[in-house]
């Protein structure tokens, strides 16, 4: 270990006679380390052969003895347990825990964080007089994923974890979701407003369903709605081929409030047709799709869908599920 350390301070001390970008590689017997170097910052990844965990350390070039940020992710990304992020004079500007979705701000490097507290409280609202509190505690979640901007709605001030130079008077939150059982969804509210109003431009808000039930909670889940899909159907017993997933479904009409509807849906793969050419591939997976109303529980129908992969040399897409007729 301490000549793995040795060789990690001599390729940042040679790294740092480079140009603007470089980065260098070392293997272990148990990881990979991963030395970039850019304008700012020395970035520093090590991946873990036997175990879904890397660790991931910045430091700021002008002095990497000062530590900007570090913690562990898993190989995809995710950013797991506790982060501390330090500006250049070494004052801790928050503190996220990734795991339990909380955020503690150094409100003094923040100016206007309370206009930011106060407007996520009107968008929390919001939410909860649409649908619930229960619905708010139980399937929502904010991330701290939000932005805020100029009266414009388009030059763009800063953000929870990013300091604003200048009072914001545009606000955008989005907020995550979940079934009982089920992971979080990503970006399934978004709300845009003012100190003063709602504004709904297109695409602007989402996640308003006009819910007609009783009962504005969700009531349905993969293994509930595995066991309506096979009286439905569903024939298979290898789940592996079977996936569950929330959706927001908008409508025509963008510019009203409620303006679409949450879809429940499972997915049983059936086939895949394959094109494989030098110039452009494209393979066709298929599939049997079960929807449901998540706040009702309620079947509403089976359809084959698909979903198409293309890709050559320098681009490629994957569309959504798409019609298969």
């Amino acid at each position: 270990m301490k000549r793995i350390i040795i060789s990690v301070i001599l390729i940042l001390t040679s790294l740092s006679t480079l140009g603007q970008f470089s980065k260098q590689n070392i293997e272990t017997d148990s990881s990979k380390i991963e030395i970039i170097k850019n304008s700012l910052y020395y970035i520093y990844e090590e991946t873990y052969n036997n175990k879904d965990s890397v660790w991931y350390s910045v430091h700021f070039i002008k002095d990497t003895t000062k530590l900007k940020t570090e913690g562990w992710t898993t190989k995809n990304d995710k950013r797991l347990g506790i982060w501390k992020e330090y500006n250049f004079d070494g004052q801790l500007m928050y503190t996220r825990d990734y795991d339990n979705a909380t955020c503690e701000i150094n409100e003094n490097l923040y100016p206007f964080h309370d206009l930011l507290k106060k407007m996520k409280l009107k968008a929390d609202s919001l939410i909860i007089s649409t649908y619930s509190k229960e619905f708010f505690e139980k399937h929502v979640r904010f991330d701290f994923d939000c932005s805020t901007y100029d009266k414009d709605g388009y030059t763009y001030i800063g953000n929870w974890t990013e300091p604003m130079n200048r009072k914001p008077e545009r606000f955008h939150f989005s907020y995550q979701v979940k079934l009982n059982t089920s992971e979080w969804y990503d970006d399934m509210i978004r709300i845009e407003l003012d100190e003063k109003e709602i504004h709904i431009p297109k695409e602007g808000i989402y996640g308003f369903d006009k819910v007609n039930s009783g009962n504005k909670t969700f009531q349905i889940d993969k293994d509930k709605a595995i066991e309506i899909a096979k009286s439905k159907g569903l024939q298979t017993n290898d789940l592996s081929t079977v996936s569950g997933f929330l959706k927001w479904e908008k409508s025509k009409n963008l510019k009203l409030f409620y303006n679409g509807q949450f879809k429940y849906y499972i997915t049983e793969f059936t086939d895949e047709v394959k094109d494989i050419k030098k110039e452009r591939s494209r393979i066709i997976y298929k599939y049997n799709v079960y929807s449901f109303n998540p706040w009702t529980g309620e079947f509403i129908e089976k359809k084959k869908m698909k979903r198409v992969r293309e890709w050559e040399e320098n681009s490629g897409f994957t569309s959504d599920l798409l019609p298969d007729e």
